[in-house]
């Protein structure tokens, strides 16, 4: 495979760029700390700029106060990186390309491969049928009222085809017959169109000519006026060939109002030219739209889970042969639009189109290209109200909600709202009770603190914050859901596998895995996976799934629901259960297998073979011969053989069976049922930058987010209060003056009423679990810090901010004291460093009530970045030759002017990679001590 293309590293000249920092200014010295204005997602890259104030410069009133900056790229910029990588990650090492374009400017977001997307044609399949539909309305063959009944077998000469779509269709219309992807109705089409009529159409559009793409090589594709045949409507002949960015620039036209663009590779603000005004008619373009929104909801792509996503996506597969050979490839082309629907029942207008995918997959086909597709509308549908046009910023696409916000349909959201404000309180448990086996009693025990105890248990080994959050919330998800699974026994679940394993966690716990559980657990507080019901979803989990998860129906028997009919995990396949390999003698193996009525073959083994296997590749009949011959599922195979041999052979039923002499040898792949969240896969994800919401999106499609804890837990205090003294920046510009307080044992939140009581709760968690992360971690290196209690004062406007900070519009944070000063929240939220901004303000209170505030800057620096575990994505930035510790400190000091960008991202990733080095060398304890003396 070709080396992808990065499109997102530079700005025009024209403009300005803007950076990602924050920093710290302490007692008598320059700015203190850097900070990230970073997004905790799958693929962010860092652009930073730190400036570094003179101690004389400071304003009096910080002279004495750390305060982080908190500009960000530009969010194009940051998406454009997110996307690149996404797109990257997507394709893996499959052959082929991905092309994501704004529809609206025709500008080029990421591109992988661009030398195939740009340099090799190939015939489109029903990627064509979209144009093969506008060229029959525009030439009065069909309208949209048009039926045909399917025969599913098409000839034509010596030209044969079969549709794949179900066989008991009514006669289709052209909306389901491009949902459908139907052979036999194109196919007939195509006997009544003509070819002047298709090629004008084609031509329109810009196949048979280059695009002008800004990348040298381009090729025009072919397009021949030759004698017509009717498989030419759907894409399996030599008529058509064109390449991806033909391709995409053409379904862009089509969806966008009719602009063919001269597509622009370039950062935000390269806008492409529009090359040609296609006319196409409202009714025409609604009906296509439609069928490609059926493609995506209930016909060709259904299988990739697109109409799942908090995005309204729709688009079109196609699958077709090569010239002159007999491998197929596969087309998806895929829009992403905030949804439109008006009263008459039309579909996005094209001012509403925000994003548009292609994947080329070779050696593939459709639907495996809409599959690659999905992690990257994903990635995009996070941040929806950032894919408006950067040169229409009037665009009135509705931003669509987060994952953990968003309802699986457009129904569903009134009934999420409606299930948030009036039944959540009764949905989550107080408490729960748990057999613990070995010690033979039975406890109760509050609902959060049960979450804690399996997640410390499950989690033991995860370092991963996401991965653990989600860890976290597949495990609440599975308890709230199987309440009751002992109600025979008297109690709600045992602490083994059978139900979950659990152990009582100390909420003071010291140990630095309980740390990070808890903090997993606190900061997804109520959180859960709600299935299209808005029911708890089965949120089962595996260690390891090894290469595919499992499905529920196959495995176990029974209906499996949507998210539980597994999905491809790229990810785990790197990972310690990538594959396995028993070697059973055969009296052993017999031995197990009598130790079971369903498995028991008499005195002798003869053979043992895997008679069928389902999608995932996991044994789902198993054949035993002996002095009898049975039958026995896959995963009963796998669990009589454990109980008696041991758990650790045959770690899953994903294997292979061989024979060498008189043993069996079992060669497999994962760890476990391999059901749901796969823990492996969850932990690369999240060290490749996902979050936790993109992680649970990858392994429960369809699923989503819902928050139980809407009243406040017993430990906080709320209270309506007027902080007159406080209000008035904001009194004076004529805002509500009225404030809020939350209070807890250590952080006491001062907030405008105009707040909602959720997010300051999530502010709270995300404090608590924060400083209780990160007391632990200084607790295992012995070091014991009293930890003041702290005040956070959120302010209801930036302007209210700079007037009580004294800070520029762009900073994040000021502290000052036992007092932290943060924008608007939704600010934070918005430019994504809400997170980061708040652990960063407790990374350097430790530091510095640890130091005394005498560390130095290369030491304080290095360790912030690393607690805070932003540090390993400035990793890239360190200069080649390494630094000196002095040549660091200098630099750290110098004033701002005397630095460019590059040179400030590359003395921060140099004091991250010194600490890093005394890490490994000598144990974070030692450089706790070290900085503490």
């Amino acid at each position: 495979m070709k080396s992808p293309v990065s499109l997102s590293g530079g700005k025009p000249p024209s403009q300005p760029e803007s950076f990602s920092i924050q920093l710290a200014v302490g007692k008598g010295a320059c700015p203190r700390s850097f900070r990230t204005g970073l997004a905790r997602s799958l693929i962010a890259t860092i652009a930073i700029c730190v400036a570094v104030l003179g101690w004389a410069a400071l304003p009096s009133a910080v002279r004495q106060s750390s305060f982080s900056l908190g500009i960000t790229t530009t969010n194009a910029e940051q998406l454009d990186q997110r996307l690149q990588q996404a797109a990257t990650l997507a394709l893996g090492d499959r052959r082929g390309a991905v092309i994501v374009m704004d529809p609206q400017t025709g500008r080029i977001r990421a591109l992988v491969n661009p030398e195939i997307a740009t340099q090799q044609s190939f015939p489109l399949g029903s990627a064509i049928k979209p144009f093969t539909a506008l060229a029959a309305f525009r030439s009065g063959v069909i309208d949209e009222d048009t039926r045909t009944l399917c025969h599913e077998k098409y000839s034509h000469h010596a030209f044969q085809t079969t549709c794949s779509h179900p066989r008991d269709l009514p006669p289709l219309n052209p909306t389901e017959a491009i949902a459908y992807s139907c052979n036999y109705y194109f196919s007939t089409l195509g006997e009544r169109l003509k070819e002047e009529n298709f090629s004008s159409t084609l031509s329109e559009f810009g196949f048979g000519k280059k695009s002008g793409v800004n990348f040298a090589g381009e090729l025009p594709g072919e397009l021949q006026r030759s004698e017509w045949r009717p498989q030419n409507a759907i894409g399996e002949s030599e008529y058509l060939q064109a390449t991806p960015i033909q391709v995409i620039n053409a379904y862009v036209a089509m969806v966008n109002g009719g602009r063919l663009f001269i597509p622009r590779i370039g950062g935000p603000g390269a806008s492409a030219a529009v090359q040609a005004k296609i006319e196409i008619k409202d009714g025409e373009r609604e009906v296509i739209v439609k069928g490609m929104r059926g493609a995506v909801r209930y016909g060709s792509a259904e299988k990739a889970n697109l109409h799942s996503l908090p995005v309204y996506v729709f688009g079109k597969t196609g699958t077709a042969t090569q010239l002159g050979g007999f491998r197929t490839h596969g087309w998806f082309v895929g829009i992403a639009s905030a949804p439109d629907k008006s009263t008459d029942g039309s579909e996005a207008a094209p001012d509403k189109v925000n994003l548009v995918v292609l994947v080329l997959l070779l050696k593939g086909k459709g639907v495996e290209a809409a599959e690659v597709s999905r992690p990257i509308f994903a990635e995009a549908a996070s941040e929806l109200s950032y894919l408006k046009s950067e040169t229409q910023p009037n665009n009135s696409a509705t931003a669509v909600k987060p994952l953990s916000q968003s309802s699986v349909a457009p129904r569903s959201s009134q009934i999420a709202d409606s299930r948030s404000q009036n039944s959540t309180s009764r949905l989550e448990p107080a408490a729960v009770t748990v057999h613990l086996i070995r010690e033979n009693i039975t406890r109760t025990i509050p609902f959060e603190d049960y979450v804690r105890g399996v997640v410390a248990v499950e989690g033991s080994m995860e370092t991963e914050p996401d991965a653990l959050k989600a860890l976290a919330i597949a495990v609440r998800t599975y308890a709230l859901r199987n309440l009751g699974r002992h109600a025979r026994d008297g109690y709600d679940f045992c602490n083994s596998t059978h139900c979950e394993r659990y152990r009582p966690v100390n909420q003071d716990s010291e140990s630095y895995a309980s740390a990070r559980a808890l903090e997993a657990v606190e900061t997804t507080k109520g959180e859960i996976l709600s299935d299209e019901n808005n029911g708890p979803a089965d949120s089962y989990f595996s260690a390891s799934c090894g290469g595919a998860t499992a499905n529920l129906a196959t495995l176990w028997g029974g209906t499996a629901p949507p998210y539980l009919r597994g999905v491809r995990d790229e990810y785990c396949v790197t990972e310690a259960h990538k594959s396995w390999t028993d070697t059973i003698p055969q009296t052993r193996l017999l031995k197990a297998l009598q130790s079971d009525p369903r498995t028991n073959i008499g005195a002798r083994l003869l053979n043992v073979s895997v008679l069928r296997r389902d999608a995932s590749g996991r044994a789902e009949l198993i054949a035993i011969e002996g002095n009898r011959r049975v039958t026995v599922k896959g995963w009963d195979f796998k669990i009589i053989v454990g109980r008696v041999l041991g758990w650790n052979v045959l770690k899953s039923s994903r294997f292979e069976i061989a024979r060498a002499g008189s043993n069996f040898i079992f060669r497999g792949q994962g760890f476990g049922h391999g059901l749901g969240l796969c823990q492996e896969g969850a932990h690369v994800m999240a060290e490749r930058g996902a979050s936790y919401r993109q992680i649970l999106a990858k392994y429960f499609p369809t699923t989503h987010l819902t928050n139980l804890s809407g009243a406040a837990s017993a430990d906080l205090i709320w209270g309506r209060e007027i902080d007159s003294d406080r209000a008035q920046p904001a009194k004076s510009r004529g805002h509500n003056s009225s404030r809020l307080s939350l209070r807890s044992e250590d952080f006491r939140i001062s907030y405008p009423g105009n707040v909602s009581q959720r997010d300051v709760e999530r502010l709270l968690s995300l404090l608590q679990a924060s400083r209780k992360s990160l007391l632990a971690r200084a607790a295992a290196a012995g070091i014991k810090v009293q930890f003041p209690a702290l005040e956070v004062f959120v302010n209801e406007t930036t302007g209210d901010y700079v007037g009580r900070s004294g800070l520029p519009a762009w900073t994040a944070a000021a502290t000052k004291g036992n007092r932290i000063e943060l924008q608007p929240l939704e600010t934070l939220k918005r430019r994504r460093i809400l997170e980061t901004t708040v652990r960063h303000e407790l990374v350097h209170t430790l530091v510095d009530i640890v130091s005394g505030g005498r560390a130095p800057r290369w030491l304080a620096e290095g360790l912030a970045l690393h607690l805070a575990d932003e540090g390993r994505l400035l990793a890239q930035y360190e200069p080649r030759k390494r630094m000196s510790v002095e040549e660091i400190e200098k630099q750290l000091t110098s004033p701002a002017a005397t630095m460019s960008a590059n040179d400030t991202r590359a003395v921060y990733a140099a004091a991250y990679g010194e600490v890093k080095r005394l890490i490994k060398s000598e144990g974070e304890a030692a450089v706790w001590k070290r900085l503490a003396n």
